[in-house]
């Protein structure tokens, strides 16, 4: 369990995210200027906007992160191989991928098997994170692809494209972290306050991602200014 001692702590596991597909340059400005201000880790932003994020991040310290496969997952291999391959090239530092979730349930482990290991391939030395929509899983199936994950040589398991309306379950953080120790959690999905981030993150994710950061960041502030008075 990672122990948060401050605000900046905090803010340094946080990817500040606005994946709106109505998002205007001027809400990722503004994302970038939260990220800046606070010292969010990353931030996470559509493919479209890779370009226009790194001229706005230029000397900052935040790492940029992007989606491959989202928001389904359903895409072939094969597109989400050329996804990477263009947002490598125009300067992410992160990508997060998902799982096609149809061929899960299908029980087409193969293409789970085959996209994680050449996304990898290629991500290389970039961090990858697989986004697995846990809260739509069964607990074996949860197991199963998480160990893909794990011999296909990603970083995280994703927990939610926080797309599905459900938000991260304790219980699966906490299965994710039994079945594959190694491996980093990032804890995603409705997760809009301290409480939850903190429960999230006491059940062991990694990393935090969520379109709230600034009221998370502010929130942990109140309470700590209480504690001390």
């Amino acid at each position: 369990m990672i122990k948060i001692k401050s605000a900046l702590e905090l803010a340094n596991i946080i990817d500040h995210t606005n994946l709106s597909n109505v998002a205007t340059k001027s809400d990722i400005e503004h994302l970038c200027k939260q990220a800046k201000h606070y010292n969010f880790y990353s931030v996470v932003v559509a493919p479209y906007y890779i370009k226009y994020v790194k001229n706005l991040l230029n000397s900052s310290s935040t790492k940029l992160c992007t989606v491959i496969g989202f928001p389904l997952g359903f895409v072939t291999p094969k597109t989400k191989e050329k996804e990477v391959k263009i947002a490598i090239k125009r300067g992410i530092d992160e990508v997060d991928m998902v799982i096609n979730i149809s061929a899960l349930k299908s029980g087409d482990w193969e293409t789970i098997i085959k996209e994680v290991e050449k996304v990898k391939s290629i991500a290389r030395n970039k961090i990858l994170k697989v986004i697995i929509e846990a809260e739509l899983l069964t607990k074996e199936e949860i197991i199963k692809v998480c160990k893909i994950a794990n011999d296909g040589e990603a970083d995280y398991i994703k927990t939610s494209t926080g797309l599905s309306g459900l938000s991260p379950k304790i219980a699966n953080i906490n299965l994710i972290k039994k079945t594959v120790p190694k491996m980093k959690v990032k804890a995603s999905g409705g997760i809009k306050n301290y409480k939850t981030a903190f429960s999230l993150i006491a059940a062991g994710a990694d990393r935090i991602g969520t379109s709230s950061g600034d009221l998370i960041i502010e929130e942990y502030k109140n309470i700590y200014e209480n504690l001390i008075d």
